[in-house]
């Protein structure tokens, strides 16, 4: 049982994060979606349900210090601050488009079926790659050998990697296709890309392979369903959810296939809580042990030192793989939260203040792809809920800066492709519409 002061900090906390919840959600009219009101809605959840595990499921779970609460929720504050700056500057001017709505101009149908048709055929051979690594593993079990050699050896699946940001870019467009035409082609089409993107995701073998998907799938019906609703939403998380445990089962991770079904669902409860939680309680124990900053920038800009040395613009030096340790809180972890390799790097105001700048970032897409209908900022926008929902779990900004690079390029080089298919683009009616800007006034 916890002493009633560590109890009473807990409550404190969670009651700091419902209150910037709530004063996002009313100042930002009620907008569930806006970056602010969804950051801070994450963090409350997860230090409300972190609360709630230490009673139950995680009852050994040992407390967090107030200074970690307090990097937590100023980090929240800092975030909202640069959102809601960007947000009523962006309300002061009003933007409108020039002709039509640029989201409802399907991307070309040939364009999509030759983009999954690409994926589609490589697919066998990222099969072949995966079975590879797993004749080579001295691990028994296929989805094990391969998550082991994957995370924690040398294998690696070469450049057919680049296939899974390459199916999560086509399925996004894809998704988009459907909500704005809902003829049996592109409900086809969407599936068949569901069904590869999720195949390419679990030989992956890592479980945030799948919240990408379910992301994508959040971003884009939030941006172009009308029907979207609360009730869709939970009846897909909790798909989701039942994927994720499944997952884990597969891994030997929170359940083994050997176990009956009470056993599953009890070491799947507990595995369920440790990956939500836990990472709250590692920080704190990295923050203890780590009373200095490395002032090298060796984790968060680890693309860019990378990139510069390449380019002769560095002294070349060996940097090391940001692979976390297991720490025990009394549960097993390696998980430390957004902020562990920003504190590593230069402290807790670089944080801080890159936080405030994703803020001001997710904002500007969200006001392109909600008021302007853009459409590569409505995916843009879908893409990073990735690291913001995961913002409790660990920095999935700078650390998979490359990852990014890699959307990127996707993306545009899939809008360039399509401007090479004129057939569903009426003429005025491109991308990169023209839009006026008027300030408004009174």
């Amino acid at each position: 049982m916890l002493p009633s002061t560590e109890i009473f900090i807990d409550i404190i906390f969670i009651l700091l994060h419902l209150l910037a919840f709530l004063f996002t959600f009313i100042i930002l009219e009620k907008k569930i979606f806006q970056p602010a009101v969804l950051f801070s809605f994450v963090w409350f959840a997860i230090v409300t349900l972190r609360f709630i595990f230490q009673f139950s499921v995680l009852d050994q779970l040992e407390p967090i210090s107030v200074e970690a609460y307090l990097i937590f929720f100023i980090g929240t504050v800092f975030f909202s601050v640069g959102s809601i700056l960007i947000y009523f500057s962006l309300k002061k001017v009003n933007f409108y488009p020039a002709t039509s709505v640029p989201s409802k101009i399907e991307f070309n149908t040939f364009a999509r079926l030759l983009f999954l048709a690409i994926i589609l055929l490589c697919l066998p051979f990222y099969i072949l790659a995966a079975y590879k690594i797993f004749i080579a593993s001295q691990i028994e079990g296929f989805f094990m050998s391969l998550r082991y050699e994957l995370s924690y050896g040398n294998a690696d699946i070469g450049p057919l990697k680049y296939l899974m940001p390459l199916s999560y870019v086509i399925l996004a467009l894809n998704l988009h296709s459907y909500y704005s035409n809902r003829n049996k082609l592109n409900l086809a089409i969407v599936l068949v890309t569901f069904l590869v993107t999720t195949i390419y995701a679990v030989l992956a073998t890592g479980r945030t392979f799948f919240f990408m998907i379910f992301v994508i799938y959040l971003g884009i019906s939030f941006l172009s369903n009308k029907k979207f609703s609360i009730k869709k939403l939970a009846t897909s998380f909790a798909f989701f959810l039942g994927v994720f445990i499944f997952f884990g089962i597969m891994l030997g991770k929170g359940g083994n296939t050997d176990e009956n079904v009470k056993d599953n669902i009890k070491a799947s409860t507990e595995f369920l809580g440790i990956y939500l939680v836990s990472s709250l309680n590692a920080f704190d124990v990295e923050l203890k042990q780590h009373t200095t900053s490395s002032l090298q920038g060796d984790n968060s800009m680890r693309f860019f030192l990378k990139a510069a040395m390449q380019l002769d613009l560095l002294p070349r030096r060996n940097i090391k793989e940001p692979k976390q340790e297991f720490v025990f809180v009394p549960y097993p972890t390696n998980t430390y939260t957004y902020y562990n390799y920003y504190m590593l790097d230069f402290g807790r105001g670089y944080a801080w203040i890159m936080l405030f700048l994703y803020g001001a970032l997710h904002t500007w897409l969200y006001h392109q792809a909600v008021e302007l209908k853009i459409r590569r900022c409505m995916l843009y926008y879908t893409f990073l809920l990735f690291p913001l929902m995961l913002s409790f779990f660990s920095d999935l900004y700078l650390s998979l800066f490359s990852f990014w690079v890699q959307l990127v390029f996707f993306t545009e080089l899939l809008f360039f492709i399509n401007r090479l298919f004129k057939k569903d683009m009426l003429p005025g009616r491109a991308e990169n519409s023209i839009y006026r800007e008027h300030n408004t006034t009174g």
